[in-house]
């Protein structure tokens, strides 16, 4: 699934592009951290699919360790009804709401083609419910990015959790 292909080719680190692409994953943590999921919501295209494949645990030689069974299998309309929800008072698991830090690094970035890049980052997601509650999230994303103007927005994001079992009583925290 994180498989990389020959035909892309790299966006080294000293680029502008790759600084650009760097700044925006910045940008999109720091939206989700204070709250600001409309803004967040902005970032993706309208036909965005957003995945988070369920990982089991298995022998290398059996494959790369993820189910097609899908904890989230998400588009364009059910995340704006995931982010509408929360801002209510009927998000039970996010009342009130969970302190979040999203950490982003080991950005691999691809360009595949003119407009698109496929980049791949390492993430680091702190929860804290209540006053006594505390969850980590570790994992790799794996997004599909688009030109658009000075900007770029997702049309593919992929969710690859290190953790086999998820012991976060729920999963209202945004990837």
């Amino acid at each position: 699934m994180s498989q990389v292909e020959t035909t892309r080719s790299p966006v080294l680190p000293h680029t502008e592009l790759y600084g650009r692409v760097l700044e925006f994953f910045n940008r999109e943590a720091e939206l989700l951290d204070t709250y600001k999921f409309d803004d967040w919501l902005k970032l993706f295209t309208d036909d965005i699919e957003y995945r988070m494949p369920n990982r089991t645990t298995r022998f290398l030689t059996d494959g790369d360790g993820f189910e097609e069974f899908e904890l989230m299998s998400e588009n364009r309309a059910s995340l704006t009804t995931r982010v509408r929800r929360l801002e209510t008072e009927f998000a039970w698991a996010e009342v009130p709401p969970s302190r979040t830090r999203h950490f982003v690094s080991n950005v691999i970035v691809e360009a595949d083609g003119d407009a698109v890049l496929e980049t791949r980052i390492s993430f680091l997601i702190t929860r804290t419910r209540q006053d006594l509650d505390y969850q980590m999230f570790t994992g790799q994303r794996v997004d599909r990015l688009v030109l658009d103007g000075d900007g770029f927005k997702i049309a593919r994001r992929t969710i690859l959790v290190d953790q086999t079992v998820i012991t976060a009583t729920n999963l209202s925290v945004l990837f």
